[in-house]
């Protein structure tokens, strides 16, 4: 995945990291089509939040903290 976004290497840990969240939340025909996490917990996952590693995000900066010529 990093070598893939053309990141630097010391993410390797965030991608791991993600790596290891995803594998948790994919099927396997060994548990019956069900992901490890459900197995585990015995609760139906919703995996609508992921999204392709190295994406761009944008983020909510509150009104009381933006700055008006403050560039983040």
């Amino acid at each position: 995945m990093i070598h893939d976004q053309k990141f630097p290497n010391f993410l390797w840990a965030e991608a791991s990291y993600a790596i290891v969240y995803v594998q948790n939340r994919v099927p396997h025909q060994a548990l019956e089509n069900k992901t490890p996490k459900e197995v585990f917990t015995g609760v139906k996952l919703d995996i609508g939040h992921l999204h392709v590693f190295g994406c761009r995000i944008y983020f909510h900066v509150p009104k009381e903290k933006r700055k008006k010529l403050k560039a983040t």
